[in-house]
């Protein structure tokens, strides 16, 4: 029993001296393997993520009540679906892969779980409650792609891919400033 229980501690460090190690490479310059990876992950992650903004906007042009958040999807839609293909373009440009998300990692699958529950949980509502769901989600997930964009800036070596994550997150915190407002007028006073 003391032989599993001393694994079962000794594994997590190890896989924790291994990415630290991976990490401090990075942080000091050195190109790793590790470091080519993160920048696909990241790729694919504000790949997947667009394409789902598209989706759910495009559903919100159509089952919104107010003209405030089917003007806010449609304007979104348009955007992300820019983006996306410019995304593209410049992993094509820059040798990055575009995968879709692997639901056998952890983060790709708990990516793919919250898209799916989020787009079932919009799918259920209409009206006024679909205008909150829809802003309340179209706000956190602004600022959640806020502190992934800067991360990816900061990782990035390349001039290119640097500007990019920059104009990208130019354009979020303009929207995320655009959803709030929105988003205060579809609550107005009740909750």
């Amino acid at each position: 029993m003391l032989r599993k229980r001393l694994a079962a501690m000794f594994v997590p460090l190890c896989i924790t001296a291994i990415t630290g190690a991976a990490y401090i490479g990075a942080a000091s310059g050195q190109e790793t393997p590790k470091k080519a990876a993160t920048m696909n992950d990241a790729f694919t992650v504000l790949h997947a993520v667009g394409q789902w903004s598209v989706d759910l906007s495009q559903m919100a042009e159509k089952k919104a009540k107010s003209d405030l958040v089917k003007d806010f999807a449609s304007e979104t839609a348009t955007a992300n679906a820019q983006k996306t293909a410019k995304l593209g373009d410049l992993a094509k440009q820059h040798g990055l892969d575009v995968a879709p998300l692997d639901p056998k990692t952890e983060e790709g699958r708990s990516i793919l779980d919250r898209m799916k529950a989020e787009k079932v949980l919009l799918s259920s509502l209409e009206g006024d409650a679909f205008d909150k769901e829809y802003m309340t989600l179209a706000t956190n997930t602004q600022q959640s792609l806020i502190q992934f964009v800067r991360t990816q800036k900061a990782a990035a070596k390349n001039p290119d891919v640097k500007k990019f994550m920059g104009d990208v997150e130019t354009n979020i915190q303009k929207r995320l400033k655009t959803a709030q407002d929105v988003m205060a007028k579809v609550y107005g006073n009740g909750i």
